[in-house]
């Protein structure tokens, strides 16, 4: 089921526009995607249930390197369908169905339900209420009335912005005969992240190996970014120039190996749809120096360069040979 639902959503993404990278197989995300300057890093499950917080940590954690927006599409919440047009939430990453997804991406329609605790709200502009009730000269209690709640909650409904049943929030609407629900914000880069994400560290690494090579690209002058359950080991960042795309890595480590081909072929694709720029640092004999836009380093060789624009010059020269 989970093939066909990836195959769905690759079909629904390239014909809103997006690129989208080959399937990536990691727990933590499925597929990059990027049209003009929106960039998506999708986790798909059939059931939404099985995204857990070590999941969302990472993919948080790697979409707040690469100016990404983490999203999960799935067709079920335990036993229940999610519901069309509904953005649903697992661990502050927003979740949604194919259909949301065509939609939001093709026919340009917003959501404005969201699901929370209790069932399905809505969020209203305070604002928007306060004027329109003073402009029909109507008293707190007048739409207490006609709404059948107190005058305490119609003046939370006042405030900036404030949730609440799409019902009440409808009744609003035909009472004050103005549009006051706003659309889900389903879609946003991750910028704020808690202190022990948004740090660069190596502590993540999986293995001492990468703990190691790590360790290096950060005597050398970058950022490290280490990134469990990511399709690399970590994301790599110059600090002269950390916040130029081009001088993002995605950087895997490993030995040798055929499943390291297939890495790093999904680490080109994934390399073309972020921006980034993709290197493999290789123990033991390299047999290859390229494999499609992946660089594949030497380790002895890392231990030789001096700094993050050197590394940058060597991985350009083996792109352009």
């Amino acid at each position: 089921m989970k093939n066909d639902l990836l195959t769905l959503i690759i079909e629904v993404l390239k014909e809103a526009g997006f690129i989208v990278s080959s399937r990536c197989k990691a727990r933590s995300f499925d597929l990059a995607a990027r049209r003009n300057d929106l960039t998506l890093l999708a986790k798909i499950l059939y059931n939404i249930d099985g995204f857990n917080e070590e999941m969302a940590r990472s993919i948080k954690r790697v979409a707040f390197c690469l100016l990404a927006s983490p999203i999960i599409v799935g067709e079920r919440r335990g036993s229940l369908f999610l519901e069309d047009n509904v953005v649903y939430q697992r661990y502050g990453v927003p979740a949604i169905n194919t259909h949301t997804l065509y939609d939001y991406f093709n026919d340009i329609v917003n959501p404005c339900v969201y699901s929370g605790t209790g069932g399905l709200y809505v969020t209203i502009n305070g604002e928007r209420v306060k004027m329109a009730r003073q402009e029909k000269e109507l008293s707190l209690g007048d739409i207490a009335t006609e709404l059948g709640v107190s005058r305490r909650s119609v003046s939370k409904y006042e405030e900036k912005d404030t949730s609440t049943t799409i019902d009440i929030a409808l009744k609003l609407e035909e009472i004050l005969d103005i549009p006051l629900i706003e659309p889900v914000e389903l879609l946003k880069s991750i910028i704020d992240l808690p202190p022990e994400m948004s740090e660069a560290g190596i502590e993540e690494a999986a293995s001492s190996m990468e703990r190691y090579i790590l360790g290096i690209m950060a005597e050398i002058g970058f950022e490290i970014f280490a990134t469990a359950h990511a399709p690399f080991s970590a994301v790599s960042l110059s600090r002269a120039k950390s916040d130029d795309r081009n001088l993002r890595f995605l950087t895997g480590i490993s030995k040798y190996s055929d499943r390291m081909i297939k890495k790093a072929e999904i680490l080109s694709s994934l390399s073309r749809v972020t921006g980034a720029r993709s290197v493999f640092v290789v123990s033991g004999n390299v047999k290859r120096v390229q494999i499609d836009d992946t660089i594949l380093m030497a380790k002895d060789d890392l231990k030789k360069i001096k700094d993050p624009e050197e590394f940058t010059c060597v991985v350009e020269e083996q792109l352009e040979g």
